[in-house]
């Protein structure tokens, strides 16, 4: 009898304790799932893990949260078979139903191969007054848009492959182009085809100061050859408004200048000597001349103009189009206004004239 109560006691240490190991068992595998699958204390991350809610373009030039609430983010990420991605974000600026809306969206694209739909998603690259990032980085940014030519390992097809952002958020074109390189960054670390891109200095915009034709007069016409997007004046007694320079960056090896006429944008002008940048251009200036007299490759027309040429040794494009605030005058016609300004620019760089009279 005693045996018997004693294996009986055994038995039941051994039951208490084999039940103890699988709650063991479960509660560990259970944590181990919490831990891997759901991270309730961890931060969620946005644009393939390139930010968390405490950062990037959530965060003020301060370093501290921007009071970002409500966030959305919609995500195709890149991966080393699909190197190409796009991360669209959307946030609250503050709390209320009153707060502005911010957003920004991050794409990594090579960019269409057919020669017209290239050159336009090219003209939509640069906003006419970019700044050059710093230490000759392929790149250029305003305060609310950016872009960056990626590492020739990261090319596709022959072609550059780049990453962009875009948006509507409390920035400038430093702390916009601090958030375009970790975009990048994170673009190659998941695609594995370039190492990190760093920078040393700030991205500082510079005015622009081109050596404009005088305008026609007010009443003259709008060349026939060239669409006008010309607004339609207040009244017919009233000349359109005159035009000006405006934002633009100088800076070697890469020029942008905006020409302003009644509110909105008559005319950008581009120069870029920075190789990256300059392989976006490859097939897309032909094997002519403009016109006789032209040591360049390229056409130029009333509503655009596209050259490449050697400056230096430098291969170089020089690019201008036309936009909305058209005013029908020298000023933004690519024929007139166009020649004047690559010889100012040429000869700032010290390149040989490209246009004999």
């Amino acid at each position: 009898m005693p045996n018997t109560a004693a294996a009986g006691r055994t038995a039941g240490r051994a039951r208490t304790l084999t039940g103890a190991l699988a709650i063991a068992a479960l509660l560990a595998a259970l944590m181990a799932l919490w831990q891997t699958q759901f991270r309730p204390l961890s931060k969620p991350e946005y644009c393939w893990g390139t930010w968390r809610a405490d950062g990037g373009p959530f965060r003020t030039d301060a370093g501290r949260d921007g009071g970002a609430h409500r966030r959305t983010a919609r995500e195709t990420a890149p991966t080393p078979a699909r190197p190409h991605g796009r991360c669209s974000l959307s946030w609250s600026g503050g709390r209320g139903r009153d707060a502005p809306r911010r957003s920004l969206e991050v794409r990594y694209e090579t960019g269409p191969s057919a020669a017209d739909e290239r050159r336009a998603w090219l003209a939509e690259l640069f906003a006419g007054g970019d700044a050059a990032l710093p230490d000759d980085l392929p790149g250029f940014v305003t305060a609310d848009t950016g872009t960056l030519v990626l590492p020739a390992s990261c090319d596709v097809d022959g072609r550059p492959s780049v990453v962009t952002v875009s948006g509507s958020f409390d920035s400038s074109p430093d702390r916009t182009g601090r958030i375009l390189l970790e975009a990048a960054n994170r673009a190659t670390k998941v695609t594995g085809c370039a190492g990190e891109v760093r920078t040393t200095g700030p991205t500082t915009p510079t005015g622009c100061s081109l050596p404009l034709p005088v305008p026609a007069s007010a009443s003259a016409p709008t060349p026939a050859s060239a669409p006008s997007r010309r607004p339609a004046p207040a009244s017919a007694s009233a000349p359109p408004a005159a035009p000006r320079t405006a934002a633009g960056s100088v800076h070697d090896g890469f020029q942008t200048c905006a020409i302003a006429g009644g509110g909105q944008w008559a005319a950008r002008f581009m120069m870029v000597a920075r190789p990256r940048i300059v392989a976006l251009f490859d097939g897309l200036t032909g094997d002519s001349p403009p016109a006789p007299g032209w040591r360049a490759l390229g056409r130029i027309e009333a509503a655009a103009a596209l050259i490449r040429a050697d400056c230096g040794g430098r291969p170089t494009v020089f690019a201008m189009r036309t936009g909305p605030g058209r005013t029908g005058t020298r000023l933004d016609d690519a024929r007139e206004a166009f020649p004047p300004l690559v010889e100012a620019v040429a000869g700032r760089m010290g390149c040989a004239p490209l246009h004999s009279a």
